[in-house]
């Protein structure tokens, strides 16, 4: 019997160890991406529409949903398990997988606008990377799946850009189909959009003017110059864009360009190609007719009815209210994004109050003898001092605007610097 046993139990034992190898198996099927341009991505396939491709993948470790347009895709090699094969999960997982299930994220887009035109336009302040991390849970709470960046900005600060630019790489393209709509993007704002892949334009549109300047608007030049150029170099490599486009809107180059057969294009610093796009000692900046034909853009939209048709979107809810005087539905992420916008407006406004004030306050406890009456001016010194702070910590870069500040331990230094001073003035 204990030998029945004993064979009995070394053959569940195998069985066991069977029935593992075969789960880790499933586990590591793999669905393949052939691209066009030679790249072979390995992951699961979530979602395929019309040809788009949704897929999971794996960076670093961590596991990454990427869009994949239908005209990028040479072939797809399915061999991931089975739903059937797949291991139960918990209510609480289900809901979750629920919430961002491509299934239903694919069809659902939202607009979020960068920049309003007007006074409400500066990258920097009005666009920045610190704010729309602040969107992307608001999105997923909405399961958006694909995001439009409408663009209307006459530029702003160039140091933001990179900011910019790593967010939309590294937190929107992972997650969302990320699309750049172009009303006007100038200087800053197109260095911004050029790390996406899919640009369209409005009639309208205008894209490029981005020189770079500092201080009193001087032209950069020399090392900083060089500096510009090289991170946008990157930059272009992240929207798969030739790096010659964007030094010609950076300085007075030449560029060229020819198109074969198979609608592919060549670029060339030089009037070398068969289409001069631009000449000799002028930025470039493109309209929207030159972006289509020369295929920088994808496509011209007046509104987002024709965006879709121009994004191979056959089935597509956008998502939000509609308000007047609005060409798409405000989601909610675009209502924060809206919001934080006319916070900035207001604090800029508030702020030459707060600092005429805290400098009043100041001025008068220093001159006053009276104990009593300085302590009074010190706490109005104080409460500015805090409002001022309040403001900076909203928008950093109103820091380095109204104080110098580059960072947010030069402007906490400054602060420190000030809270000592009133102190001093109580003793």
């Amino acid at each position: 019997m204990r030998h029945l046993i004993t064979q009995f139990s070394a053959f569940l034992f195998a069985a066991l160890i069977a029935c593992s190898l075969a789960v880790v198996g499933d586990a590591h099927a793999i669905d393949k991406v052939h691209l066009k341009d030679g790249r072979v991505l390995e992951g699961t396939v979530e979602q395929e529409i019309d040809g788009n491709v949704w897929m999971l993948v794996k960076i670093s470790g961590i596991d990454q949903r990427q869009f994949f347009r239908a005209a990028d895709v040479e072939s797809i090699e399915r061999d991931a398990a089975h739903p059937a094969d797949a291991k139960p999960t918990s209510g609480a997982q289900a809901q979750a997988k629920a919430r961002t299930s491509t299934t239903d994220r694919s069809k659902r887009a939202a607009v979020i606008t960068l920049g309003e035109g007007g006074d409400k336009n500066m990258v920097g302040l009005y666009m920045t990377a610190e704010n729309l991390k602040r969107l992307i849970p608001v999105l997923e709470e909405e399961n958006i799946g694909i995001v439009v960046f409408h663009i209307n900005s006459g530029g702003g600060l160039a140091l933001e850009v990179q900011r910019l630019s790593d967010v939309i790489q590294d937190e929107y393209k992972p997650r969302f189909r990320t699309v750049s709509w172009i009303e006007s993007a100038i200087s800053a704002a197109a260095m911004t959009s050029h790390c996406i892949e899919d640009i369209y334009f409005m009639p309208q549109g205008n894209y490029g003017a981005c020189t770079a300047f500092s201080g009193a608007l001087v032209a950069a030049k020399d090392r900083d110059l060089e500096g510009y150029l090289y991170t946008m170099e990157k930059i272009s490599a992240r929207g798969q864009k030739d790096p010659q486009i964007m030094r010609s809107m950076q300085i007075m180059e030449p560029l060229s360009c020819s198109i074969d057969s198979n609608g592919d294009v060549r670029w060339f610093n030089s009037l070398d190609g068969e289409y001069i796009v631009n000449p000799e000692g002028r930025i470039l900046t493109f309209n929207a007719v030159d972006a289509e034909k020369y295929k920088f853009s994808k496509g011209t939209a007046a509104n987002v009815d024709e965006l879709a048709d121009r994004m191979g979107l056959t089935e597509v809810e956008w998502v939000g209210e509609s308000r007047p005087g609005y060409l798409w539905p405000i989601c909610k992420a675009e209502a924060q994004n809206m919001k934080y916008r006319e916070q900035v407006y207001q604090d800029e406004t508030a702020l030459n109050q707060y600092m005429d004030t805290y400098n009043n306050a100041v001025n008068a406890a220093r001159a006053d003898q009276d104990r009593t009456r300085r302590g009074a001016m010190v706490g109005r010194a104080r409460d500015a001092l805090r409002r001022i702070v309040r403001v900076v910590k909203n928008n950093s870069n109103i820091g380095l605007l109204r104080f110098g500040a580059v960072d947010d331990k030069a402007f906490q230094r400054w602060v420190d610097e000030q809270e000592e001073m009133l102190r001093d003035l109580m003793r």
